[in-house]
């Protein structure tokens, strides 16, 4: 139930909405707990490719909890109370030119305080902030973060999640270890659909708490040695040397001359900071992701 609680920033007095501790509920069917492993599994087989990993687990989180729209979000900088610079890593379910608005959106709460951007533009950030604080992650429906008066009355929802086409939806929030940040799962309905429930609630909690230990561990990011950054014709060449062809065969099979395959390998080494391929090979073997800033 929705309670509320008054909070000061400077000389301003604000209400901000807030709720009875947030706790996961029952009732998961085996079939829903084999789904997630699956996901997690097929994620992890896409270790190397953030973009590829992250996406695919958005559109099987969407798939799982019947959403439409997926978001990953991350913020690296972070403060107490406060926002630091957000940046969206993923998304999947919306066009192009919509996609291309999901940034500088969520931009607008950079630097800001969360009962500043609870006030006028995200309704409920008061209350995911301080279940973090009070048990280190938080995973909600919107009806549990904000009610329905100051949700659809804010600005984030009237200038982008309304033209969006995305009305509910669940949010799962955890802090990952490599590198340090704070990274957030969204799930959305359209305008219409029934809301998200405590299944929706639960089955996302579950995913995020398998996925979140794993990412900079097992999944690599944008900060590690990764295919992130390659070209297409890197990335060909990468996936037959990784396939145990030679370098005569791999450009065969990409219709080009073995010099111009050789200078792409020497490419592939310097981007991944290896010498030769069988060290190459081995880190692909040993599927541990390598900070950029450490390696050598």
């Amino acid at each position: 139930m929705n309670t509320r609680h008054s909070a000061k920033q400077g000389d301003r007095q604000t209400t901000v909405a807030t709720v009875a501790p947030i706790e996961p509920a029952a009732g998961l069917s085996g079939d829903d707990v084999s789904a997630v492993i699956r996901l997690v599994l097929e994620t992890c087989d896409r270790w190397d490719d953030p973009l590829a990993w992250r996406e695919h687990l958005l559109h099987g989180a969407c798939r799982l909890l019947g959403g439409h729209v997926g978001t990953m979000l991350a913020d690296p900088g972070g403060r107490k109370e406060a926002f630091g610079r957000v940046s969206v890593v993923s998304v999947v379910g919306l066009p192009p030119p919509l996609r291309e608005r999901v940034q500088p959106a969520v931009s607008k709460l950079d630097q800001r305080s969360y009962v500043d951007a609870a006030e006028d533009f995200l309704p409920g950030m008061c209350n995911l902030y301080g279940e973090i604080v009070r048990q280190g992650w938080v995973t909600a429906s919107r009806s549990q973060v904000a009610d329905d008066d100051a949700y659809y009355a804010a600005r984030y929802y009237r200038d982008f999640r309304r033209p969006a086409d995305c009305d509910d939806y669940v949010v799962s929030i955890r802090l990952v270890d490599v590198p340090l940040r704070a990274e957030a799962i969204t799930v959305d309905r359209p305008p219409g659909a029934p809301r998200f429930g405590p299944r929706e609630v639960t089955l996302l909690k579950l995913l995020h708490d398998e996925v979140a230990p794993l990412i900079g561990v097992r999944l690599a990011t944008e900060s590690h040695l990764c295919r992130d950054g390659l070209s297409k014709r890197l990335n060909e060449t990468l996936s037959l040397l990784l396939d145990g062809r030679s370098e005569k065969e791999a450009a065969r099979s990409l219709r080009i001359s073995t010099r111009t395959l050789h200078d792409y390998v020497t490419m592939l080494y310097r981007h991944f900071r290896v010498s030769s391929r069988a060290e190459l090979l081995a880190y692909f073997v040993r599927r541990t992701p390598e900070p950029r800033h450490t390696a050598m």
